[in-house]
Order: C-alpha cells, then sequence, then structure tokens
C-alpha cells in the first residue's frame, strides 16, 4: 500500500463485539481511504494479527473473555506487536480508565459515542508521533497507587504525555457541552416561566369568562321568569276574556248571517277561535321551550297527540314501529298536535290520518297525511308564510317556527286532490331503535 506521509493509507484493525458498532467505524475510516479488518473479540484479533498486519489497533474496552485492557497489554508484552499503536475505545472515562490504559501500554483513547473529527485526529496524531525519530531512555516501570490499588505502568513519557493530553481535551470537551447543556437548561426555564404566567394569564381570563357566564345564567333565569310571567298573562286573557267572548257570541248562535261569514273567511267566531287556539299554542311552545331533550318513544307520542283532540268521524292509523324512538322536548309533542288540528279545520274534512316513518335520501322523515281534498299548489308556499298563512291553515308558521329552533324541518308534499302530506325531517342522530341498545349502556 502506497503511504502518503501527509495522510497516510493505512491498515487499521478493529476489535468490537458489537457488529453495529464496529460496521459504522469501518464506514467513517473507509471513507477516508483506510483499509479496515473487523474482528469480533480478543482472541480473534491475536490469531489474526500476523496475518493482517495492522498499522494501528482501535479495540473495545468492554468485550467478553478478554476485555480491551488485557488484549492491549498481551499485544504489547509481544516483541512482535508491541511497535502497533493501540487506541482503546470506551463507554467511560475515569481516572480509572486513564490508569488502567497507561498499565496495559495503550497509546490513547476514544470515547463513545463517536465524534468522527475525534477518531481522525487521535489516529492521526499518534502516526505522527510513530513515525517521529526520537531517542527516549529505558523507563523502570513506575508503581502508582491509585484508589487503594497498585497500578505498574511502564509506558513510555511519549504514550502517557499523548494519553494525560487526550484526558484533558476529553475534560474540556465535556466543560464546554455542559456549559451548554446549562445555558439551553436556562433557556428553558425562561422559556417555562413565560408558559407559566401565560397560564396564569389564561386563567385570570377563564375565571373572568366564568363569572360572565354566571352573569348571563343569571339573565337567563330572569328572561324565563319574564317569559313564564308572560305566559300566564296570556292564558288568563284567554280563559277570562277571549274565551268567554268567544262562548258567549258563538255558541248560541247559529244564523244565516254567521254562516255566510264563514263561508267568506271573515266569521269573528272562527278568527277568534283561530286566535285562541294560536295562542294557546304559543304558551305552550314558551312553557316547553326549555325543558331539556329526552328519548321518547315516536309512536307513543304520536298517540299522546291524538288524543287531546281526537274526533269520531276520523280514523287514526299510527304505523309507526315501537322501537323508533326520537330525541327531542315537548316542543315536538306541540308541532303535531298542531299540524293534526290543522287537518281537522279542512273544508272537507278527511276520514283517515295516518302516521307512517320513513329513511329517505336527507335522513329519517315522520310522515302524516290524510285522504282528504289536499292542498293546491299556489297554496303550498303560503301555508307556512306568517302574513299569508292565516288564509289557508292557520298556526302552521308557529309550527315550522317550534320545529326550526329545535333542529328539525317540515314540508307539504302531497298530491293536490289525493290529500294533504307533510314530512317532519328529523336532525341527525335524533333518531335511535331501541331494539339496537345494549341494555349495558343503561346500566
Amino acid at each position: 500500500m502506497k503511504k502518503n506521509p501527509d495522510n497516510p493509507l493505512l491498515q487499521i484493525l478493529i476489535v468490537e463485539d458489537n457488529r453495529t458498532q464496529a460496521e459504522y467505524l469501518r464506514h467513517l475510516l473507509e471513507k477516508k481511504g483506510h483499509m479496515v479488518t473487523i474482528t469480533n473479540n480478543g482472541f480473534e484479533a491475536l490469531e489474526n494479527i500476523g496475518s493482517i498486519n495492522p498499522d494501528i489497533i482501535l479495540t473495545d474496552v468492554m468485550m467478553p473473555d478478554m476485555d480491551g485492557f488485557t488484549l492491549c497489554k498481551k499485544l504489547k508484552q509481544s516483541e512482535v506487536t508491541s511497535h502497533i499503536p493501540i487506541i482503546l475505545v470506551t463507554h467511560l472515562y475515569s481516572p480509572v480508565d486513564v490508569i488502567k490504559g497507561l498499565e496495559a501500554g495503550a497509546d490513547n483513547f476514544i470515547i463513545k459515542p463517536f465524534d468522527p473529527e475525534n477518531i481522525f485526529s487521535r489516529i492521526s496524531s499518534i502516526m505522527l508521533a510513530k513515525n517521529h525519530v526520537q531517542t527516549e531512555e529505558a523507563l523502570k516501570p513506575l508503581d502508582v497507587v491509585f484508589s487503594s490499588e497498585v497500578h505498574t505502568i511502564s509506558s513510555s513519557r511519549m504514550q502517557i504525555l499523548n494519553i494525560l493530553l487526550s484526558t484533558y481535551e476529553t475534560a474540556v470537551k465535556n466543560n464546554s457541552e455542559l456549559q451548554v447543556a446549562h445555558e439551553r437548561l436556562h433557556y428553558t426555564n425562561a422559556q417555562l416561566q413565560k408558559v407559566v404566567e401565560d397560564l396564569q394569564q389564561t386563567n385570570e381570563s377563564l375565571h373572568l369568562k366564568n363569572l360572565e357566564r354566571e352573569r348571563l345564567e343569571s339573565s337567563l333565569i330572569s328572561a324565563q321568569e319574564k317569559i313564564k310571567t308572560i305566559s300566564e298573562v296570556i292564558n288568563q286573557v284567554i280563559s277570562s276574556q277571549v274565551q268567554v267572548a268567544y262562548d258567549a257570541l258563538c255558541i248560541p248562535k247559529k244564523t244565516k248571517g254567521k254562516d255566510e261569514a264563514k263561508k267568506a273567511g271573515t266569521d269573528p267566531c272562527l278568527l277568534m277561535l283561530h286566535g285562541i287556539k294560536t295562542l294557546k299554542n304559543a304558551i305552550s311552545y314558551l312553557d316547553n321551550g326549555n325543558e331539556p331533550g329526552r328519548w321518547q318513544s315516536i309512536r307513543k307520542l304520536i298517540n299522546e297527540s291524538i288524543d287531546p283532540i281526537r274526533l269520531q268521524s276520523i280514523r287514526y292509523n299510527n304505523l309507526i314501529p315501537e322501537d323508533v324512538e326520537i330525541y327531542t322536548n315537548p316542543g315536538l309533542s306541540v308541532s303535531t298536535r298542531q299540524v293534526i288540528s290543522s287537518l281537522h279545520e279542512q273544508k272537507q274534512k278527511p276520514s283517515e290520518i295516518r302516521f307512517t316513518f320513513h329513511l329517505q335520501e336527507s335522513g329519517y322523515a315522520i310522515i302524516v297525511e290524510d285522504n282528504g281534498a289536499g292542498i293546491p299548489e299556489s297554496d303550498k308556499e303560503r301555508i307556512f308564510s306568517l302574513k299569508e298563512g292565516q288564509n289557508v291553515m292557520p298556526d302552521l308558521y308557529l309550527v315550522k317556527e317550534i320545529l326550526s329552533s329545535y333542529g328539525y324541518d317540515i314540508h307539504e308534499t302531497g298530491v293536490s286532490g289525493q290529500g294533504i302530506r307533510f314530512e317532519f325531517f328529523c336532525p341527525e342522530g335524533a333518531v335511535r331503535f331501541s331494539s339496537d341498545i345494549d341494555l349495558t349502556d343503561t346500566i
């Protein structure tokens, strides 16, 4: 192998039982052009060192059977291999390691994890010192007492100096890294302090928001009390004034003039009756609007809506399965009752009202339909209008408002001449089937 004195290419032997670390060292050294051979332990290194003839040896300290210190001592005690520089590779770097390395005759140390520049620097300095012509008097073995143990050191002054300088270099590097770590810790503490201050501000802001929420809840309770008062006043007006006027004016009198007015749509008794119903529905809406939602059977809800207004002349056919449940508050019952009442008040009363439940493209829908005359196409958009709805089907605008506030929607989809058909579209997640409910969920 041709060697350049300034940048020599070396035959390097690596003694390492950890294959991953050995290959990593090989990769670093071969990138610099060196020839690298790997042995797995000290015995293998001793058996093959003659054929390898390395320029320098890198051996791990912690190995089974024969550690790096023992291997180094054996190589340095042999006349054939004593001239080969040896670098000990170790995770540790305590004073004991330094003493043991000197005792074994090591030329230098490399600390794990590897710093590539440090590896190249160690090799270069050792090879430069080896090639430098020097005369050195024979040294007598030196006994050193450390940690209550006697260590015999036979290393040359150059070996001792190199290891001491490496030790100092490592100490300086570790101190620099410690200083950097200290500065990072100081910065992290400053950041943490800022986070704590931000958290305190957030807690203060949250406290203020909680106070504001309590104030709003108090205002809401006050508003609910006012609504309750208004509801009671409206109920009093209906019972003591409007209802009494209706009973006195309309029930005893069945005159021709009244019949003609009724046909013309200006019958004061009919208008008063509608007004009473509207006020009652509004009261029900106010009274029930704040009640929490709950799951209830749609079939049972329909039956409860029919019972107070049932007419003997109409057959009510409730075809909704018993296990279908809906999550809502009493507002849906109010709306359902108003829709049924509107069907009762058609000029041509139906003989049957059917209730069904369907899955459609937009979700689940409750269907209420009759077999009456239906609604003309021109009136379909008007029936839910606040201004025009009173002239077609009173109170349906209130139905739409009530349903909308709970996330429902309603449309009339019947065919004129074949009956009225109202579709209640349920919001997502508001429908379930009791037969699918895991009983363990309720325990």
